[in-house]
């Protein structure tokens, strides 16, 4: 039992770090980029949000590093206190590194490690709420975060933008 509370109280510290110093990066990334290419998983998810835009006349959102930053922290944060809640999106905009932002919008979710991309897209999609931030013309950018928790289920958050 004590080394199961050291591990946890580790653990704990850990991501605590881990959202410390990517909070502290996010000045360090641009505001817009590249498709994210390095891994599928996330890429397939960005082309099927973009889809669902072109399926109502809107355009592509722009891959944002920042935001993507901004949202593998968040996903990570949620894993770690097994617990699915939005970040304080009026506070990250606030921050002098969302400074040429004037709006942001989140969608969160967790699920089981057997989701596809489609699938979360999907669960997305058929949320009204979630579907406002996909098919919102305040929003031009998007970053995406993907984590597997320890349990192996999938955390995914999506961060949309406005520039």
């Amino acid at each position: 039992m004590r080394v199961k509370k050291m591990l946890g109280r580790r653990t704990a510290a850990i991501v605590l770090m881990m959202g410390v110093i990517g909070v502290g990066l996010t000045g360090c990334f641009p505001h817009r980029g590249a498709p994210p290419v390095g891994d599928p998983f996330v890429n397939e998810l960005y082309n099927r949000l973009n889809y669902d835009r072109a399926t109502v006349g809107l355009g592509p959102l722009t891959w944002s590093p920042k935001l993507a930053n901004n949202a593998g922290s968040w996903a990570w944060q949620m894993a770690a206190h097994n617990s699915l809640y939005h970040q304080n999106l009026g506070a990250v905009l606030a921050s002098s590194d969302y400074g040429a932002y004037y709006t942001l919008g989140e969608n969160i979710l967790v699920g089981p490690g057997s989701m596809s991309p489609a699938q979360i897209e999907g669960a997305w999609r058929g949320s009204p709420a979630h579907w406002a931030n996909i098919a919102s013309r305040s929003f031009n950018v998007v970053g995406i975060g993907i984590v597997r928790g320890p349990d192996g289920r999938i955390w995914a958050v999506q961060e949309f933008g406005g520039l």
